[in-house]
């Protein structure tokens, strides 16, 4: 008669972890997530490092190993040596390069 309520509490147990993982937001295992977050980590870790490169005007996302760098920097060889950098980034798979050069353009509309 014990093993009834073993047996309960495992199929609970499963029935429980399912509906859990299958509520998730993404459809990414959670190990593709961590590896993702801990590449945008690794990326804007050398960029903030990188003295040749405005990392606050650098923004980085990651899916599935695929980094895409978007922003703006005053030069052409700042825009290459961020995506330098985070193509030699551990775990990077692609750089998708959408970073602008040049400054702000002025505010269009004519604003104070």
């Amino acid at each position: 008669m014990m093993k009834a309520p073993k047996i309960l509490l495992a199929v609970l147990s499963v029935l429980l972890l399912a509906t859990v993982l299958g509520g998730c937001s993404s459809m990414q295992p959670a190990k593709v997530q961590l590896d993702d977050a801990e590449i945008t980590a690794a990326v804007k870790a050398k960029l903030a490092a990188d003295p040749d490169v405005a990392a606050v005007q650098v923004d980085v996302n990651t899916n599935e190993s695929v980094v895409t760098l978007t922003g703006r920097v005053k030069t052409a060889e700042e825009r290459m040596r961020a995506v330098q950098i985070a193509r030699e980034t551990n775990g990077v798979k692609k750089v998708n390069d959408l970073i602008k050069v040049g400054e702000m353009p002025a505010n269009p509309s004519g604003g104070t």
